[in-house]
């Protein structure tokens, strides 16, 4: 029977697990209590890198997006060598170099046409369409949204049918280009 100076299973005993100890020397036996505390300090030097690195980098985004709307809102790109005054950055000025946005003039509503009706009028799929028969985008034809998804309905179901080629001009578009000047 051996005697113990502690039981087995004491607080006192259990305490010392994660009490820092003498230190880990060559043969010294490696405590539980000690990877713990090295795997949470581990832990907590990646999780304050990664802290530092997300907040580099939403300063960077910010700043980043500062610079752009000071941008959007300085109309006129100066040159290397410019010369200017305080009074060419007020307001007044900068609105004069302010890029004019051109009138939104829908030719579907200012002539009252429904497209889908006028499937069979080649002047006007040629008008909204290129010479390869793709649809024009609404940057060049400058209709409303609603009108231009009626007038790219409108080629489609002409292409489909058959009125229209989908690979050059039409055919009658064509004619009108080389005789031109020959009465019909």
């Amino acid at each position: 029977m051996s005697t113990w100076s502690t039981p087995p299973f004491s607080p006192q005993r259990l305490s010392n697990l994660n009490s820092n100890g003498p230190p880990r020397g060559g043969n010294a036996p490696a405590r539980g209590g000690d990877a713990a505390a090295r795997l949470l300090d581990r832990y907590k030097v990646r999780s304050a890198a990664y802290v530092r690195e997300k907040t580099a980098q939403m300063e960077f985004l910010k700043s980043q997006k500062m610079s752009n709307d000071y941008l959007r809102q300085m109309p006129r790109r100066w040159q290397a060598g410019d010369v200017y005054s305080p009074h060419d950055l007020s307001p007044i000025e900068m609105q004069k170099w302010r890029k004019r946005s051109l009138p939104n003039s829908d030719v579907v509503d200012s002539l009252g046409i429904n497209p889908l009706d006028m499937y069979k009028n080649f002047s006007l799929i040629e008008h909204f369409t290129t010479p390869s028969g793709m649809i024009n985008h609404s940057k060049l034809t400058r209709l409303r949204p609603v009108n231009q998804r009626k007038v790219a309905k409108m080629v489609r179901r002409v292409q489909g049918m058959g009125l229209y080629p989908t690979v050059h001009a039409h055919p009658e578009m064509l004619r009108d280009q080389f005789f031109s000047s020959r009465q019909r």
